[in-house]
């Protein structure tokens, strides 16, 4: 039986049971509803977040959950002994003989057939969905640069660009983010060295309710284009069948065949004529 079989009995068995208890027990039945409720209504308020830093060339990723970071990167060493007990059973696969598999039956691969207009309204879709989000907050943001390199001119150049930018960048940050005041940013200049220098950090939490509420808006968005893509498809196959024609797919796999056709004779001319 396959998973999505028993998650819909388990999902029918679960209603079946919520309906007897509205029958025979309804003050226990309404509390149980009362308490899913405030589950997910708890579980979508939590807040989430990750801790991303780049500091003496080495990046640092966390997942931060209602104040608990999770490191996932880098990832922590094991053992001496966990690697030994992992290196065993690997060599004794290795001694076992390889089992033959059956070929399987080549799968052919779904192809999507997207025009230009529908790509942009995919766009503008998965776009608006994630305009869904809301604020960030950003509880830590550090950055600190070191402008270097063998042109002092350049060097100065691009220094003035890096701050130029930070200043466009700061009150759009302000207006769209939350930024709490654990904001630390300097920029300096050395002519002594041709490396440039770049420590930054940078701490985001947002809601799980606000993940949800941009993940149905892009859903939404993008299944309503890929019905819209579906009809047309339909549509152009049933008046490729009223003319007689192949569909659009077909005639691209013709095309592909003639072509490896004309590859392989051209290969065939080139040996007898060398032979």
């Amino acid at each position: 039986m396959s998973l999505g079989k028993k998650i819909g009995i388990i999902a029918i068995a679960a209603l079946a049971a919520l309906i007897l208890l509205f029958i025979y027990l309804p003050v226990v039945a309404w509390i149980l509803v009362g308490l899913v409720v405030l589950i997910i209504a708890v579980v979508l308020l939590v807040p989430i977040g990750a801790d991303i830093a780049y500091i003496d060339e080495k990046f640092r990723l966390a997942l931060r959950v209602d104040g608990f970071a999770i490191q996932l990167l880098p990832k922590k060493e094991k053992k001496d002994e966990e690697k030994k007990e992992e290196e065993k059973p690997k060599k004794e696969k290795e001694k076992k003989e390889p089992e033959e598999k059956k070929p399987e039956e080549e799968k052919k691969p779904r192809k999507f057939n997207f025009t230009k207009e529908e790509l942009l309204e995919l766009a503008k879709k998965a776009i608006k969905g994630l305009g869904k989000f809301g604020k960030f907050t950003v509880r830590k943001f550090m950055l600190h640069f070191t402008a270097a390199g063998q042109d002092p001119y350049n060097t100065v150049m691009f220094y003035n660009y890096v701050n130029g930018a930070l200043c466009i960048l700061a009150p759009i940050c302000r207006k769209h983010l939350d930024v709490k005041d654990d904001v630390d940013v300097w920029t300096n200049v050395d002519f002594t060295t041709d490396k440039i220098q770049l420590d930054t950090e940078l701490s985001v939490t947002l809601r799980l309710i606000q993940v949800v509420r941009a993940a149905l808006a892009v859903a939404v968005g993008v299944i309503g284009v890929l019905i819209k893509n579906k009809r047309r498809l339909k549509k152009e196959e049933k008046l490729a069948k009223k003319n007689g024609e192949p569909p659009p797919d077909e005639e691209k796999q013709d095309e592909q065949t003639t072509d490896t056709e004309i590859e392989i004779t051209k290969e065939e001319e080139r040996k007898d004529s060398n032979g």
